[in-house]
């Protein structure tokens, strides 16, 4: 009956090794599962912050371009307002002296 016992003993023995095995290597997938999770969950964070920073930069970049572009419409305005003043102050002379020919005219008419 030792026989017996000795190999069932063994069976025994050798189903405990093998679950400590199991059990090790399920830990050890359970260790290397976190440790994934934690990296995805790093980098995906990273590439937001990274993404965010970049659309801050591009917003910045189109806020300063309509900026400029706003300023160059300005100084273009200025610009035609001025000429416009230089042409009707040029012109000022001239209009008042028509002005003065169509109206007199008719005001000595009026007094005779």
């Amino acid at each position: 009956m030792t026989d017996v016992v000795s190999p069932l003993k063994a069976i025994s023995q050798k189903e405990l090794e093998l679950q400590r095995q199991v059990e090790a290597a399920q830990h050890e997938a359970e260790t290397r599962l976190q440790a994934a999770r934690k990296e995805a969950k790093d980098t995906i964070a990273q590439a937001d912050q990274e993404g965010r920073a970049e659309a801050e930069a591009i917003f910045q970049r189109g806020i300063e371009e309509a900026r400029q572009q706003a300023k160059a419409i300005e100084a273009a305005a200025h610009q035609e307002a001025a000429t416009l003043s230089a042409r009707a102050t040029s012109r000022l002379d001239e209009v008042a002296g028509q002005i003065v020919v169509l109206v007199l005219p008719g005001l000595n008419s009026k007094k005779l």
